[in-house]
């Protein structure tokens, strides 16, 4: 029999060699505009006729382009450079946006402009002139050509932040439509990329349909620009993920793209992408991004419940690991209603030889008989067919018979588990599961998720020493709203209560999406994650645990380690939605919780037992998430010692200029002190190897105000009088400049530039 584990020949019909692929994709497009396979414009002024306008500087502007540079190279971003070009802009008398571009065009770095080079400052503080100096007449300058031609110098430079900044200085978007034929040429000439960054700038979505460039650049893999498009056009978010969730139905989604390519003339398509699982993995992203219905992607979801049956499967006769009716559960609902994974389930469960599984499933959804893998007829007519080469190759295996595994058991009476599921028993498990209770163990269970949809908490489960009470949150939710709040206080936000749990980020998640009811962090003292106290203890060879047993960093195989026994999992992928729960799943859900104090216990007896410091290492890992090594322990204390001196009043009321102050810069501000040499303020540096405290001494010896930065600040604040030593706060050398002489009142002017400075010819 063929053993082959793949899929069955009734999931896939296989198609015609006459397919027309070319119809179905444009079934695929119907629900986009008409989009034109290849965009037809009357090239005009408005796409391709160029700039217009001189680029060119005037003499008088060349003289102030060359003397902003200087100063620029100099000072960079400072008073004195601001108070320059924006003396300069109060006494243009031509128009001053043209001039903008001027200056920036003419900057060296124009085409690949950093965020702190030349052309940004120009522009910023241009954008900056025109807040501060509103004027009719200014604003007339501004016309629709203008602003076309701005943008036009802007798509000759790589920088779409200094594009956005321009945009938004010239006020671009109050003239979108003047931008439509500039964007029909880019993708008449395949720039799609230009294209969908001028649509996003302008706001033109409802413009052009996906055909246009979106699904260009999918197919080139330029998906950089995606999200930010999609997410000021809801339209197009549902567009798009139809449109691809329908690729995945095509027989072939590279023969797809091939006919779109050859229709639209696209080249540069990544073909080694062409394929459904990266589509799939976009679909997927796309409408979890941006919260779509699952009933948008059919293929998708086919294809994702495909994958869950063969998991159930591997799970059920790989692993072993699935009870009866957990299994039956979950194919139930991985399956639903597709005709096509019915019949894949029949075929599936007897390529594992199981026939009689196989039968019972044909039978449940009345699959017909011509279905039927052959082995599935013959044991239907006669059930002492043996059953499967398998099968009987396990018979005649000659090694020892395996053992059954023996599992952890849940150590009280059954009776000791309380269902929580109406206003009553939340009202006395509030009132009495909690009182004088010092420690809790916390888990949860939530159904399966194979189709994409966000999980929603079932169950949580809360443990204490000689009971465990089990939470249905769904019958909750409905009926005691309010109660959440209550169980906030009095166990999730209450300190004195240990909450014990394993991986607890899953957990946490799941339950502030499910309770909006409850708000707490496991950052607050009070919770301890087990997997990360295991963690730090596998670091010390001298806590050995009671049973040797080598396994991943799961629950089970620390329970195994700790107990003697591993939990038995067999119930975990059960539909924990499903009402009533049965008596092994509340078993299961109890024991979970239950396991982690036993564990804590054995952890706790076992550290104590060689004098590892157990309550310490629980109290670092909740307060920090680690234990601190010794050295971060020894600076930890220094910090603690420290005192933050508040900054005095300068002594300095009145403005000073320049050249009458006298300033010294401590080690770690040697580019500050350069700053302050160039605006003519007379500075003394320390090198990096002189000690701090000879910044005090030349402050005392020439009556100079010290700079210094950090702690250093404490230890030199007590020999000078108040306010010669300030603390420089901020990390950007133009920021601690305006510090410095803000602080002190210093007024630098033209003159003051450079004047202390031999500038070389």
């Amino acid at each position: 029999m063929n053993q082959r584990r793949g899929r069955g020949k009734f999931y896939y019909q296989k198609p015609n060699k006459n397919t027309d692929i070319s119809h179905n994709l444009t079934d695929a497009t119907m629900t986009t505009t008409n989009a034109t396979k290849n965009i037809e414009i009357e090239h005009g002024s408005n796409c391709c006729g160029g700039i217009k306008m001189n680029l060119e500087l005037d003499y008088e502007g060349l003289m102030f382009f060359e003397q902003l540079k200087q100063w620029w190279k100099m000072l960079k971003k400072s008073p004195p450079v601001i108070n320059l070009i924006t003396k300069y802009y109060l006494q243009y008398q031509g128009n001053p946006y043209e001039q903008t571009l001027r200056l920036m065009y003419n900057c060296q770095d124009f085409h690949s402009a950093k965020a702190k080079s030349l052309p940004f400052f120009i522009i910023e503080q241009f954008n900056t002139f025109i807040i501060e100096h509103p004027s009719e007449k200014l604003h007339q300058y501004l016309t629709p050509r203008l602003k076309l031609e701005a943008y036009m110098l802007m798509l000759k430079q790589n920088t779409s932040a200094l594009t956005k900044i321009v945009a938004e200085t010239f006020e671009m978007a109050s003239s979108r439509e003047k931008f439509i034929d500039l964007v029909k040429c880019m993708i008449s000439k395949k720039k799609y990329k230009e294209a969908c960054q001028s649509v996003i700038l302008f706001g033109l979505q409802e413009k052009f349909s996906l055909e246009d460039f979106l699904v260009p650049l999918i197919y080139q893999d330029k998906l950089f620009l995606l999200d930010e498009y999609l997410a000021t056009s809801p339209k197009h978010q549902e567009e798009i993920v139809v449109y691809m969730d329908k690729l995945l139905g095509m027989p072939s989604v590279r023969q797809a793209v091939l006919v779109f390519a050859s229709e639209h003339s696209l080249t540069e398509v990544k073909w080694e992408k062409m394929q459904s699982k990266p589509f799939k993995k976009l679909i997927t992203r796309l409408v979890k991004k941006f919260d779509l219905p699952s009933f948008l992607t059919p293929n998708l979801n086919k294809r994702r419940n495909a994958g869950a049956l063969h998991f159930l499967l591997q799970k059920r006769y790989i692993d072993e690991t699935f009870s009866d009716e957990s299994w039956k559960e979950m194919v139930q609902e991985a399956i639903g209603d597709d005709l096509d994974l019915q019949k894949e389930l029949v075929i599936q469960i007897a390529c594992y030889g199981d026939f009689a599984e196989a039968l019972k499933w044909a039978h449940f959804y009345h699959v017909d008989r011509e279905h039927w893998p052959n082995n599935v007829r013959l044991f239907a007519d006669d059930k002492h067919i043996e059953p499967s080469n398998a099968a009987q190759e396990e018979l005649e295996c000659w090694d020892e018979p395996q053992q059954p595994t023996e599992y952890h058991k849940f150590p009280l009476n059954p009776d000791e588990i309380f269902l929580v599921n109406s206003v009553e028993s939340f009202s006395e498990f509030l009132n009495l599961g909690l009182l004088d209770m010092d420690i809790v163990g916390l888990d949860c269970e939530w159904k399966p998720s194979f189709g994409g949809q966000k999980s929603e908490l079932a169950l949580m489960q809360i443990a204490t020493r000689k009971k465990v009470y089990i939470l249905d949150v769904p019958a909750l939710s409905s009926n005691v709203p309010h109660a959440w709040n209550e169980l906030n206080n009095s166990l999730f936000n209450k300190c004195d209560i240990l909450k014990l749990g394993f991986g607890f980020t899953s957990d946490i998640s799941v339950i502030k999406d499910s309770i909006s009811g409850l708000s707490f962090s496991t950052k607050q003292i009070g919770f301890l994650d087990l997997l990360s106290l295991r963690k730090v203890l596998d670091k010390h060879p001298e806590v050995v645990l009671p049973y040797a047993h080598t396994g991943g960093p799961s629950l089970t195989t620390l329970v195994h380690q700790c107990l003697g026994a591993p939990l038995d999992k067999s119930e975990q992928f059960s539909n924990w939605d499903k009402r009533p729960l049965r008596t092994s799943q509340l078993i299961y859900a109890a024991l979970d919780a239950y396991c982690l104090i036993e564990v804590y216990d054995v952890l706790k007896r076992c550290c104590e037992y060689v004098g590892f410091p157990f309550e310490e290492t629980c109290y670092n890992i909740m307060t920090n998430g680690k234990i601190p090594k010794s050295k971060q322990k020894k600076s930890k204390k220094d910090e603690q010692k420290v005192i933050d001196i508040p900054q005095p009043n300068s002594p300095i009321q009145e403005e000073i200029t320049a050249e009458n102050i006298r300033l010294v810069c401590d080690t770690m501000l040697q580019g500050l002190g350069k700053k302050l040499r160039r605006c003519g303020i007379d500075t003394i540096i320390l090198e990096n190897n002189q000690d701090h405290m000879e910044c005090v001494r030349i402050a005392l010896n020439e009556r100079r105000f010290v700079l210094t930065r950090g702690a250093v600040f404490n230890k030199l604040f007590g020999n000078l009088c108040a306010g010669y030593c300030y603390k420089v706060l901020s990390d950007d050398i133009e920021i601690q400049l305006k510090e410095v002489l803000d602080y002190y009142h210093i007024k630098v002017t033209k003159n003051h530039v450079f004047s202390r400075c031999q500038v070389s010819k």
